[in-house]
């Protein structure tokens, strides 16, 4: 018999689950695009975004194994909860600074509690829970959810008081983290339930509860813990209810589950951007973030030292030039186009390893016909003096158009070719590839029976999915601390930001999610294609053309195929960027705001004229007035 009321809540429970995803992505995105410059402040600007939505979803299949436990791994998914984990730490790290005394301290605290109730709630412990009980006097045994509780205020009592007592706003700030993680540990852990061979499950709405509770709370004492920095309300909400989540379910929960029924991978955050514990982490983020709007709060940026929006490109200020002259904001369009070949010379001189020019004269050093120079100047007056006509902007606009696409041919010569990035990315997958294939190896000479004995081993899938984590981070790493790889080393390139430094740990995480597809696909296709060929083996022949071929070769020569299509397809996409853009970025670097370059930067020679098709020169604005 159907329960009705049952019925209707499963109905607008799984409507739910699906359309909050999207309903929180759109307040990351407006916050992000809205805002800038606060946003970045904070810990959640654009590559925030990007890392969170597109670039968890690009990753779902990337996982991190890290303990075997009874005949099961354990490992943790990139999308739904390294991503989150890394992006809260970051942004609390701007409301708590310094950040490496700050996150030291939390993390320690954090993994002292977590540490005290998992020996608590772990399976066969039930003598802590009745001495425990005797101890506080409240019965001979109490339940695990009631213990939970107990000792987490206990705890975060203990650490209010050391941060009231010790007067320091770093630590004061830390305890209130503490306390909404605590908070959503013990509110999840009540609501959460382990289910073999499903996961870890909390009903609908209960798992709504938890996080929007931690936002308000965060909104609510923001003005006393972050007095005039009350935005940091929204980076700490976000973390607390993240690491809560991930405590209260992952670890408290799941233990049940290891050795029940046949062997698995279990995943924290597996469940990838539907899993709870990046759900939450949004969830409280936009409570807090409509609390603070809802308050009228501002949106000035906040924190020391604050941290100034990204400047736009020549092509982004030239597109802005061209739209304020659309809204008949002529004076806004004529100031804007000569900014653009403003930041065309800086970005050429830039790339070219050249020591920046005057402000009045930004083309000096660079080699340019005469009429550039005198035109700069035309278009400099120009916008000093602004214009009511719209025959001016026009023009200014075109000539300003003209100068950018010169700054962009004078540093096209600085990146990579596509042929070089091609080469050094293959050179990396090979240095990647090469452990990952010893090690699928080894592991197939090791397991005792079939195919599908290999195919369904936990170590083995373990592996598989554990070589696209160890590729990715092996990008990142190089990246942030190095500036290159190996395979971009060989071939002379080099990864930077739009100053030319090295990118930053955040931006290198966005560059390399676009990678993560192909090298899901490739790592999943060549373990499959070994384990053809090493288990498969001679057994049953099917005949080609003629030829009789074992079974197995052509299993192997299927996947491989299969592999290589899916590789080709995935870069085709990755060089139509490389081509299609003015500065030869590819999607991931788009996002991130990086170049790949060449590591000497070529010295200009000689005149420059403009792109074939752009002459003659374009007409000068005119005098003002």
């Amino acid at each position: 018999m159907v329960d009705p009321s049952q019925l209707a809540n499963d109905i607008a429970g799984n409507t739910v689950s699906l359309l909050l995803p999207a309903v929180l992505w759109v307040l990351v995105f407006l916050l992000a695009w809205e805002h800038g410059p606060f946003a970045e402040s904070i810990g959640f600007g654009r590559k925030a975004f990007w890392l969170l939505v597109p670039g968890a979803l690009l990753s779902s299949f990337a996982l991190v194994p890290f303990a075997p436990v009874s005949t099961d791994w354990v490992a943790v998914s990139l999308s739904g909860a390294v991503f989150p984990l890394l992006v809260g730490l970051l942004a609390f790290g701007r409301a708590a600074p310094p950040r490496s005394r700050s996150l030291a301290l939390f993390l320690g605290l954090l993994a002292a509690e977590g540490a005290i109730l998992f020996a608590l709630v772990l399976p066969g412990t039930v003598s802590w829970s009745q001495a425990v009980a005797r101890w506080v006097g409240v019965s001979e045994y109490i339940g695990n959810e009631l213990l939970v509780t107990i000792v987490a205020a206990v705890v975060t009592a203990a650490v209010g008081g050391g941060a009231v007592a010790s007067g320091s706003a770093l630590a004061r700030r830390v305890a209130f983290l503490f306390a909404l993680s605590s908070g959503a540990l013990v509110a999840t852990f009540a609501t959460a339930a382990a289910v073999p061979g499903v996961g870890i499950t909390e009903p609908f709405p209960f798992f709504l509860f938890p996080p929007i509770l931690v936002g308000f709370a965060a909104a609510g004492f923001a003005s006393r813990v972050f007095p005039k920095e009350e935005a940091f309300a929204i980076p700490t909400a976000f973390l607390g209810s993240t690491f809560g989540v991930l405590l209260g379910a992952d670890l408290l929960r799941q233990p049940p589950l290891y050795g029940q029924g046949p062997s698995g991978v279990y995943t924290i955050g597996g469940a990838g951007v539907l899993d709870l514990v990046y759900i939450s982490g949004l969830l409280a983020f936009s409570t807090a973030y409509l609390v603070h709007r809802g308050l009228e709060r501002g949106w000035a940026p906040v924190g020391s030292p604050p941290i100034p929006a990204p400047a736009p490109s020549a092509f982004g200020r030239l597109s802005h030039s061209f739209q304020d002259g659309i809204a008949g904001k002529l004076s806004d369009s004529l100031r804007d186009a000569a900014g653009a070949s403003h930041a065309a010379a800086v970005q050429a001189h830039r790339l070219n390893g050249l020591a920046a020019a005057p402000d009045d004269r930004p083309w000096q050093g660079l080699g340019v016909p005469g009429w550039v120079v005198a035109d700069q100047a035309n278009l400099d007056a120009s916008a000093r003096a602004g214009t009511q006509d719209g025959r001016e902007a026009f023009r200014s606009w075109r000539a300003a158009s003209a100068f950018v696409l010169i700054g962009r041919d004078l540093g096209m010569r600085r990146f990579g070719t596509l042929v070089a990035r091609t080469v050094a990315f293959l050179v990396d997958l090979a240095v990647v590839t090469a452990p990952a294939v010893a090690l699928w190896v080894a592991l197939l000479e090791t397991i005792p029976g079939s195919l599908d004995d290999a195919l369904s081993n936990v170590g083995f899938n373990a592996a598989i999915f554990g070589f696209i984590a160890w590729a990715f981070f092996y990008l990142v790493l190089t990246e942030t601390f190095l500036g290159t790889t190996v395979g971009k080393r060989l071939l002379g390139l080099e990864v930077r930001d739009r100053s030319l430094d090295a990118p930053s740990g955040l931006a290198a995480l966005v560059r390399n999610t676009t990678v993560v597809p192909l090298l899901t696909v490739f790592g999943i296709g060549l373990a499959i294609a070994l384990a053809f060929g090493i288990k498969a083996g001679s057994t049953g022949t099917e005949v080609v053309a003629g030829v009789s071929l074992p079974l197995g070769l052509l299993a192997l020569v299927s996947v491989l195929l299969f592999v290589l299509g899916g590789v080709a397809l995935l870069g085709a996409g990755a060089v139509i960027f490389i081509v299609a853009t003015t500065e030869r970025q590819r999607l991931g670097d788009l996002w991130a705001g990086t170049w790949v370059v060449r590591t000497v930067p070529p010295v200009p020679t000689g005149a420059v004229v403009p792109p074939a098709g752009a002459a003659p020169p374009p007409p000068k604005p005119g005098p003002p007035g």
